[in-house]
């Protein structure tokens, strides 16, 4: 079992974690969808395209990290 101030510090880099991979995921977003009119010509780049799956992917991962210390927290098994 790990200490509590173990825990809050997993928890901190947890939410850090999850805000970085959301911001990401954002810009991501943000500069596909700028490539669509009026701003642009409607086609993405393959690059673009491929990191904001790769943002994507890696929010869920933070998102679902998040989760489980969440149901940790619910369940009684984190204090």
């Amino acid at each position: 079992m790990t200490s509590i101030d173990e825990q809050r510090a997993e928890e901190r880099a947890a939410i850090d974690n999850e805000r970085r991979a959301f911001e990401r995921r954002q810009r991501a977003f943000i500069k596909v969808h700028q490539q669509f009119a009026p701003q642009g010509n409607g086609a993405p780049t393959d690059v673009d395209l491929e990191e904001l799956d790769a943002a994507d992917a890696d929010h869920r991962a933070a998102v679902a990290e998040m989760d489980r210390i969440s149901e940790e927290i619910r369940t009684g098994k984190r204090r």
